[in-house]
């Protein structure tokens, strides 16, 4: 029963989710404006730009990991800094070598 149930509610979500969306196409909105999904935009190896986060996980000159809706984005490099940071948006800065998302 137990396994049934959450199956319904994960359809629920995503049946949500479809009317949302479906929504947004009819007004025209950008799908990211009525979405919880990150968005997450680099510049070079420089700069990350990511919108939609929940929060900072973990912080250093070599490493940060951001929470989201959808999982862990890690971000590893050297001179990491946060340039900009607002309840939506967080610019990283620095020299960037990976970014990894975790589910």
């Amino acid at each position: 029963m137990k396994k049934r149930k959450g199956g319904k509610t994960a359809k629920k979500k995503k049946e949500a989710d479809t009317v949302k969306e479906k929504v947004a196409r009819m007004l025209e909105i950008p799908e990211e404006v009525v979405s919880d999904r990150p968005k997450v935009t680099t510049v070079g190896r420089k700069e990350v730009f990511i919108e939609n986060y929940r929060g900072i996980i973990e912080f250093t000159s070599k490493i940060v990991k951001i929470n989201s809706n959808y999982g862990i984005i890690t971000i590893t490099g050297k001179n990491m800094r946060i340039r900009e940071i607002t309840n939506e948006d967080i610019i990283i800065t620095g020299d960037i070598d990976n970014i990894d998302y975790v589910v």
